[in-house]
Order: structure tokens, then sequence, then C-alpha cells
């Protein structure tokens, strides 16, 4: 776990592929259903309402649908656990709704303790040796590496790790833990990937801590 281990910036989101009609996703309705406050509704900030997509955030968290994707986020630890029963919910009243696939993504940054001991990290991720004969000052952009996924559902994790955009000198990790229907053609609703969501939710949450802080402790 990533007890001793404190990111400058973190976040995760709850992506979800299928079939949806983006302009339901309005925060009234999301009120009306009682899955956010009327207040919260009142206060949300609007980014755009169209029939092919729709951006919106409230104090705690952002939405964006589109007709093939349905992403929710937050960078409050604290609102982890709601964003996920948020989903829950949203699905739980949408049962129809076609839903094939599911990531759950973490994304954290951290600040490397010295400019050497981040060059030494990203030298043992990708070491320069083999380009070092064609490439002068070889550096890492980015790394990712994919995983099968543990508990026998079908799908992957991959793994990215690449400089800090954030923080310098600093590391960024994103972790896709990416779930799917087992069989994409004749799945029908939300009930398979919700079912997976609300199983899985912690076990996905302690893989990435854990897959981020190897890699760190191995820096």
């Amino acid at each position: 776990m990533l007890a001793n281990l404190k990111p400058e910036k973190q976040s995760i989101s709850i992506v979800l592929v299928g079939d949806f009609n983006p302009k339901i996703f309005h925060p009234i309705w999301f009120s009306g259903q009682g899955l956010i406050r009327e207040k919260e509704a009142e206060n949300s900030s609007l980014n755009i309402v169209h029939p092919e997509i729709v951006n919106f955030s409230l104090d705690w968290c952002k939405f964006e649908v589109t007709r093939e994707r349905f992403v929710i986020s937050t960078s409050q630890e604290s609102s982890y656990e709601p964003l996920r029963d948020l989903a829950l919910g949203t699905f739980n009243i949408l049962l129809h709704t076609p839903l094939t696939m599911l990531g759950i993504n973490t994304e954290m940054h951290f600040k490397m303790g010295s400019t050497d001991e981040w060059h030494a990290f990203g030298h043992k991720v990708a070491p320069k040796d083999i380009w070092e004969k064609e490439l002068e000052n070889a550096g890492t952009i980015s790394v990712t590496i994919e995983g099968a996924r543990p508990e026998g559902l079908d799908g992957y994790i991959h793994v990215e790790t690449k400089p800090s955009p954030y923080v310098q000198p600093g590391i960024y990790f994103r972790i896709n833990d990416h779930f799917q229907v087992k069989n994409i053609e004749s799945s029908i609703g939300s009930t398979e990937i919700i079912n997976i969501l609300g199983k899985e939710w912690f076990n996905s949450r302690e893989r990435a801590e854990n897959i981020i802080s190897n890699a760190l402790e191995n820096k």
C-alpha cells in the first residue's frame, strides 16, 4: 500500500463503454433520481449539452458522456467511494443501457528526491543500452506494460509511467484496469458490467496502489 508514499496529485475515473443517449445525463436528471442533491444540480457547471456530448462538473467530480463512453472522475480521495456509488446507482436505474466495457483508471504523480533519482528510475524501466549507439542522450518519454487479469475475468491491466507534467522532477503513473463482458455481441443491459464494478472496485484500487508502490520501492 502507499502508506508512506504521498502523491503530489492523484485522481480516479470510471469509464464505461456502451450505447448512451448523452442528453439524458443532465444534472437535473441525476437530482430527480436522487443520485445527487438538488443543490448540487443547481450549482453544477455545465460546459456543453448536446445530442452527441454532455460535459459538466459538480464540486467533487466531473462528467463527460458521448454516444459510446460515460466517464466520471474525481481528484478528491475522499470522494472515490461516492464516485463508485454514483456510477452504480446510475446504471442500476438505467438497467437496459448496454454496457460492454469498464475501466477503473488510477492516476498519480510523485515528486522524486533528486534529478539523479528521477533519471535512475527512467533508466530502470527503460534501459538505454540498446539505443545509445544511434541516439544521443536517450530518455524515457513513456513506458506501457500490459498484464493479464488475475481473477479470470475478460480484460487486461495497462500500466503507463512517464515523466510527470505536473511536478518536476517527478513520475506519473496511470493504471488502466480494464474489464469487459464475456460476449460483447450478445451483451444486453448494464447488469454484467455493474456487477463487476461493485465486486472488483476495492480489488482494483488495492492492485493499483500495489503496482505503484512496488515500482517506487524498486526505483
